[in-house]
Formats: structure tokens, C-alpha cells, sequence
């Protein structure tokens, strides 16, 4: 019995954690566990309608995007990503609101003994949870972002009314497959028989796989961007269901946003929610992304993203074309499983000093071994707060400095900020 919040999370620190452990899973991998926990729970991931998104680029902000413009209609709404910036409660989110202490206490309380008969990883009780208290709280919708992967992620037990695939790209490849196509193939695992779906514009090795693997029920997101520049986007929607034309205009960095939104209005026209135009663009207009190409402050510039791969870094290095300054001092630290070799080959050459540092984190890379691949000015640091502190001692008010290289790394960046903000 959990009667406090610290007690519920302490017990979460005990258990397995893929997410911050090094190497591959010590443990069978799949669906049956979480399919008896789910199971003798009642099935609460029954009593809600759902939206299911996965992919290797973009679908924690197609998730929000979707939330958002479900909101906005008047729906009640679920949200779960993965993973979190700086608090755990942003995993489960009621009406855009993190969840309350007392209905992750409760949740865990509800699956009682089932954590000590089944021993589920972290995210299965975390998946878990969030549908016990969507559930308990009566959501007409949850959108639910996929973990890893997809066919064998803990989310896939859910009967969703549509699906979504955003940008497949090479990640997780001990665990997904060593090409495009398998990878692609894992992701494919969500769809289901009956179920329409909408994918964002791919390579042709993925976009193969996937059509094939849909058996016609799949569409393309359809956009055009009209401007793109100064933390702003302005781009043209056709929805892919209907037909129907959307103006919206998004309040971030990177053109790649714009798939992103084209994704989750498809999304939402698969499910057959009826969409106003005018909605949809009140809610994209008020979206906010935190650790998605984040600005923090101006002068000096404090960009602050959770790119973890080379996509992402990709679409890192074109936003930040966007942004002029003088110079670039560039923070970064990867987890030692991801390419993080490619990435640097993306991002140092717009930087004119590099800052490499390592979250606290099992899986985090030696910030010595990054530095290696530096080829001008580097410093290394063992801690993000002392690489952050250091890079905005070094900034004058006209350079730029952007953290980046992982989600944990955005997450204690963010968390170092906002203490010193409220302090």
C-alpha cells in the first residue's frame, strides 16, 4: 500500500527501467505481461476512445498537437508521452494538466498485488496507470505516443479508433533492426485490421513497408509550408480524409513541425472527429513544446532540444539557420547507445565552440570520448548544470547557446533553468 507520492515513486525507482539502463533488455521483451496486467485490471484502456502514434521523429509532438486540437473542440482528454523533461507526472496529462500526485498514488494502489505477482518494467506501470486514471476520469479521448518501436511496445494492447506513423528514420537499432525497412516494420506493428491510419511523409524504403503493411487504409499528410522563420510557421493543411483546407500557424522553430501538424489533423479526420478550421488553428496557435527546439531566453539566444538522433539533429541544424547570431556555443551529451558520431557530424559544423557533457544517467556517453570528435575549441564537463553555467558565462548577448543530444540532458538543462528562475 502506497500512502504517499514519495513512497509510489521510490518504488518506481526500483523497478526495471529501459529507458536510462545501458545495454539491451535483461528481459523478455513483448506484450504478455502487459497484456495480464492490463487484463485483470478490467481493461480501463477499453473505457476511453484513443489515437495510437508512433515513429522514430516527431510523435511525442504530433501527441500534443492532436490533445491540443481535441481540447480545444470540448473534448475531455488524455495525453501519454515518454519520456519526461523533468517531472514524471508530464507522462500522464488530464485536459493538457500534468496529473495529479494523488491519481498516480491511487493507480498504483489499484494494481496492489499485480506489481509483486507480474514484477512490470517501469513503463508497463506507468502505461498502466495512465489507463486506470483515464479511466477513473472519464476522457471522451487519449492519445497515446508509443514508447519504442511498436509492435512489442506496452501501449500496443490498446484497440485505438486510428493510427498515426510520423517519420521513420534509423534509431534503436539493436533492438528494431538494422534497415530502414525493419525498423519501419516495428514501427507497422500498431496498425491494426479495421483501423484507418495516416503516416507522415517517408523514405521510400519505410513508406513501402508501411503501405504494404496498412493494405490500402493508409494516407499521407499533405502541407505546405508558406513561411517558416522567427519561431513561427505558417503552413496550408489538406486534411487527408476530407479534403478540407487548414491555415494554421504554429509557434515554434522547424519547418518539420508542419508534417507534424499535417500528421495530427489526418490523424484526428481517421478517427472521424469533426474538425473546424478555426479551431484547429486556435489550438496550434497556443501550442507549446517543451524541450521540442525550446527558446529560453534571447540574449544571449538559449535553445534547449531533446534531439537524440541524426533525423533530429537534422532538423536541429536547419531550424537553427533561422536564428541569427554572432556565434554558436554548442552543449551537448548523448546516451552511449544512440549514433551520436552522426549527430556531431551534423551539428559542430555550426558551432563555433562545443561544450560536452553527460546527464545522470546509466546510459550516458563519456563526454571525453565526444570530445574526440571535436575539431575546434571544446571544453568537457561532468555534469549539464556545469556545462550550462559555463557556456552562458562564455555567451555575449549576440551568440546563441543550444543543448541538445538527448532528452535527458533537455530535462536537467530545463530543470538547472527553472530553479534558477524561481530562486
Amino acid at each position: 500500500m502506497f500512502r504517499t507520492w514519495r513512497e509510489a515513486v521510490a518504488y518506481l525507482g526500483r523497478c526495471t527501467d529501459y529507458e536510462r539502463m545501458a545495454g539491451p533488455p535483461r528481459r523478455r521483451v513483448g506484450l504478455r505481461r502487459m497484456l495480464r496486467l492490463v487484463g485483470a485490471l478490467g481493461r480501463p484502456d477499453r473505457s476511453f476512445r484513443s489515437l495510437h502514434i508512433a515513429g522514430t521523429k516527431g510523435k511525442g509532438s504530433v501527441a500534443h498537437m492532436a490533445e491540443a486540437i481535441l481540447r480545444e473542440a470540448g473534448y475531455r482528454t488524455g495525453l501519454y508521452t515518454s519520456p519526461h523533461l523533468v517531472d514524471m507526472r508530464e507522462r500522464i496529462r488530464l485536459d493538457g494538466r500534468p496529473v495529479p500526485e494523488r491519481d498516480l498514488v491511487w493507480a498504483m494502489n489499484r494494481m496492489g498485488p499485480l506489481l509483486r505477482r507480474l514484477r512490470p518494467t517501469y513503463f508497463e506501470i506507468m502505461t498502466a496507470a495512465a489507463f486506470l486514471i483515464f479511466a477513473r476520469r472519464r476522457v471522451d479521448w487519449a492519445v497515446v505516443e508509443v514508447g519504442l518501436g511498436g509492435r512489442l511496445d506496452a501501449t500496443n494492447v490498446i484497440r485505438p479508433a486510428a493510427c498515426a506513423i510520423t517519420a521513420v528514420d534509423y534509431d534503436h537499432q539493436d533492438r528494431l533492426g538494422r534497415t530502414l525497412a525493419e525498423i519501419a516494420g516495428e514501427k507497422a506493428g500498431i496498425l491494426k485490421p479495421g483501423v484507418p491510419a495516416v503516416a507522415s511523409p517517408q523514405r521510400p524504403a519505410a513508406g513501402t513497408v508501411l503501405r504494404r503493411r496498412a493494405g490500402g487504409r493508409l494516407r499521407v499528410a499533405r502541407f505546405r509550408v508558406r513561411r517558416s522563420g522567427g519561431g513561427a510557421i505558417r503552413c496550408t493543411v489538406e486534411g487527408p480524409f476530407t479534403g478540407r483546407r487548414y491555415d494554421v500557424v504554429l509557434p515554434l522553430w522547424g519547418a518539420h513541425q508542419a508534417a507534424n501538424a499535417a500528421t495530427a489533423i489526418g490523424l484526428l479526420e481517421a478517427a472521424g472527429v469533426e474538425l473546424r478550421p478555426a479551431a484547429v488553428r486556435r489550438a496550434l496557435r497556443g501550442l507549446r513544446l517543451p524541450g521540442r527546439i525550446e527558446v529560453r531566453g534571447r540574449r544571449p539566444w538559449l535553445i534547449v532540444d531533446g534531439a537524440h538522433n541524426p533525423v533530429s539533429a537534422r532538423a536541429l541544424a536547419e531550424a537553427l539557420r533561422g536564428v541569427r547570431r554572432r556565434r554558436t556555443i554548442l552543449v551537448f551529451g548523448a546516451s552511449a547507445d544512440k549514433d551520436w558520431r552522426a549527430m556531431l557530424r551534423v551539428l559542430l559544423p555550426g558551432a563555433d565552440l562545443a561544450i560536452f557533457t553527460r546527464a545522470a544517467s546509466a546510459r550516458a556517453a563519456d563526454p571525453r570520448l565526444l570530445a574526440r570528435e571535436a575539431r575546434g575549441p571544446a571544453l568537457v564537463t561532468s555534469s549539464v548544470a556545469e556545462a550550462l553555467g559555463a557556456a552562458r558565462r562564455l555567451a555575449g548577448p549576440r551568440d546563441a547557446v543550444v543543448v541538445t543530444g538527448s532528452f535527458y540532458v533537455a530535462g536537467e538543462a530545463l530543470a538547472f533553468l527553472d530553479a534558477r528562475r524561481d530562486g
